[in-house]
């Protein structure tokens, strides 16, 4: 999430105050202290970032220049299989019919940088595969690629998907939220500005229903918000509403679990459960080492009622002891 946080602030139109940019260095500085006892799935994951189940359970993770498939052999055992060998970061993937897609950005010869839109067809894996895989191995089946620019946007970051197929995306850089229209699976149509300014940093998106959830900070301040935007009677941008706030953190991905919301608290190390318009409970501090995403565990591979979270750890370090990793993690609320 933060990798490319000071560079953005030069390629974007709002440029934060310097109090608030000094404070998000500190907060940033303060990870090192940080550490984690999930149940360790897969690690080796530089920068995780992302997740997400099919809804047949087949299970994909973001992190550095990397779309990864999890899978589990016949001895129990978790592998990652590369989808993606581009020289491109990637943040936020998807799920849209039967193509994953993925939001990333490429380093330009001038030091700038481009965001792009990826995608791959999702394959049936080979009988053979879970025996035979290599951690880290190239994907047998799949192989994600840049589809196309990300015209207008500064630093993309979480996504989402709605029931007509419009592609959501959250702009880190921009505070707006942007609807991609596809001619096809591989083709954009058109990226339009949906929801503009409506959080700096604005990270986590998940529908639930007509109502779209956000996480980002209110613009102006250090207060880290998770809100709601509502659809308006055409189904456009309508009312939006502020629902939990909590100051110098990072509230950073969140997922609908129960009835309610659950969010990462990047910088305190811990998962946030909202419901009914409260805070229901949380896990201890530092549970997580700078916790990004989560989701509710699906079956094949994992025991419902578990959570599987992406772990960052330290910026600019992948030590897989500091982080890096994918975690299982089994919450009592």
């Amino acid at each position: 999430m933060f990798t490319h946080l000071f560079e953005s602030f030069k390629k974007v139109n709002w440029i934060p105050s310097f109090g608030i940019l000094a404070s998000t260095i500190l907060l940033v500085s303060s990870l090192s202290g940080c550490k984690s006892e999930s149940e360790l799935v897969v690690d080796d994951i530089p920068d995780s970032e992302n997740l997400l189940f099919t809804p047949e359970g087949r299970l994909f993770v973001s992190g550095g220049p990397n779309v990864f498939e999890v899978i589990k052999n016949d001895q129990g055992e978790f592998h990652k299989l590369d989808t993606f060998h581009d020289s491109c970061g990637v943040s936020g993937i998807i799920q849209r019919g039967d193509y994953i897609y993925g939001v990333c950005r490429k380093k330009n010869l001038d030091n700038s940088s481009t965001p792009y839109l990826i995608a791959g067809k999702i394959e049936n894996l080979p009988e053979s595969v879970s025996d035979a895989t290599v951690d880290g191995d190239p994907h047998p089946a799949i192989e994600m690629k840049i589809i196309g620019a990300l015209s207008g946007l500064g630093n993309p970051n979480g996504m989402e998907v709605d029931e007509f197929g419009n592609l959501y995306i959250a702009d880190f850089g921009t505070a707006n939220i942007f609807k991609l229209h596809m001619v096809n699976p591989e083709e954009i149509g058109s990226i339009e500005l949906w929801a503009p300014k409506i959080a700096f940093l604005v990270s986590g998106l998940e529908w639930v229903d007509d109502v779209l959830y956000f996480t980002g900070i209110r613009r102006g301040t250090t207060t880290a918000i998770m809100g709601k935007i509502e659809l308006n009677e055409e189904g456009g941008v309508g009312e939006v509403t502020e629902l939990f706030e909590r100051k110098y953190t990072v509230l950073d991905d969140l997922a609908a679990y129960k009835g309610g919301i659950i969010i990462t608290d990047y910088f305190k190390g811990s998962l946030i459960f909202w419901k009914n318009g409260e805070l229901q409970a949380e896990t201890m501090k530092d549970m997580f080492y700078a916790p990004s995403a989560v989701q509710p565990a699906q079956a094949p591979m994992f025991n419902q009622g578990a959570l599987l979270v992406t772990e960052k750890g330290i910026l600019y370090n992948s030590n897989k002891k500091y982080g890096n990793k994918l975690g299982l993690f089994y919450p009592d609320f």
